[in-house]
């Protein structure tokens, strides 16, 4: 087989769906996020990229995320909620069989752990530092710390 069918079959085994939170987002170039977005394709394929806010998006910003596949979801408040609330609706109900959370900090781990049980994890966060005790649960690890090098 050519290397491209290789590369298809190797990508149709995994299904990823990914949930971002806002602050991290933010925090990231237009390229660091495409970035992100072509590792992430290197380990499987992508169903379902949604970014979480607690705040309204300028127009410049929420065309980026759509033309990156990210659809961004506007909460009132408390998108860590709102993305545990995600996280647990795809690893129960979806076909997924890796989780991508893009976090800034550690309190999503319950969630974490939790979905560990049954489907594999994808962390994408700033810092090692940033998500210390999550680590153990991570199959896959993304910095953006990586990325400004």
């Amino acid at each position: 087989m050519t290397e491209r069918v290789l590369n298809i079959l190797k990508r149709q085994g995994k299904n990823i769906s990914c949930i971002f939170t806002g602050k991290l987002i933010e925090t990231l170039s237009e390229d660091q996020l495409t970035h992100i977005l072509d590792q992430i394709k290197e380990i499987g394929s992508i169903r379902k990229s949604i970014a979480i806010f607690d705040h309204q998006l300028k127009p410049e910003a929420y065309g980026t995320y759509i033309k990156q596949g990210i659809s961004p979801v506007i909460v009132p408040s408390d998108e860590d909620i709102h993305m545990a609330l995600e996280g647990m609706d795809v690893v129960l109900t979806q076909q997924t069989d890796i989780l991508c959370l893009g976090v800034v900090d550690e309190v999503l781990l319950p969630m974490i752990s939790s979905a560990r049980e049954s489907t594999e994890i994808l962390l994408i966060a700033p810092t090692k530092q940033t998500i210390e005790n999550s680590l153990i649960y991570a199959d896959y690890l993304i910095l953006a710390e990586d990325l400004l090098k």
